[in-house]
């Protein structure tokens, strides 16, 4: 009976060991899986106690060929900051500040630019790839200025994200749970 038992036991373990690599679009997939607010203790570049918040978005992605993030070189990556290029932006984040009850597009500028600075798999080889990225967003108390939809007092705010990959293709867009910011 044990050796029945150890049997079928192994018989399970080489059948789920397999199974093949998974069948994902070539266009990444994405997900929302968390969002955060922390307050770091910062000083500005002259030495004054700034307050910020660093907002962390987490998302999941599935991708079929890989070509997640850059494949840029330095070089490359400096020439097209210095020209604004779209190509650069591989993580694109709306941002969304309630206002009476509805949430209202900001053209609030994300400082990191919008950019998956790395590449998300070594080697030369395509193939899927998945797991989780996380994103982090800047509010500095300071920068708030007149016409901003920002209050700089405990704004509720959401993010709508959406990736590209190195062959342009966008990926589905998804909605963070809403935050509040500036609250400190």
């Amino acid at each position: 009976m044990k050796n029945k038992i150890l049997l079928i036991a192994c018989f399970s373990i080489v059948i789920l060991g397999c199974t093949g690599e998974p069948n994902f679009s070539f266009t990444p997939e994405i997900g929302f899986n968390s969002i955060q607010v922390f307050f770091p203790q910062t000083l500005s570049k002259f030495d004054v106690p700034e307050k910020r918040d660093s907002v962390v978005i987490t998302i999941d992605f599935k991708d079929g060929d890989g070509d997640l993030g850059t494949n840029l070189t330095q070089k490359e990556l400096t020439e097209l900051a210095l020209k604004n290029d779209p190509k650069l932006k591989t993580f694109i984040v709306d941002t969304y500040v309630s206002k009476n009850g509805k949430f209202i597009k900001s053209d609030f500028a994300d400082p990191n630019g919008g950019f998956l600075p790395f590449k998300l798999k070594n080697g030369s080889k395509n193939g899927p790839i998945e797991g989780t990225i996380d994103y982090s967003i800047i509010f500095t108390y300071g920068l708030i200025q007149d016409g901003t939809p920002f209050t700089g007092k405990r704004d509720t705010v959401k993010f709508a994200v959406t990736i590209k990959d190195r062959a342009y293709n966008l990926s589905n867009t998804i909605e963070t749970t809403p935050i509040v910011v500036y609250t400190k």
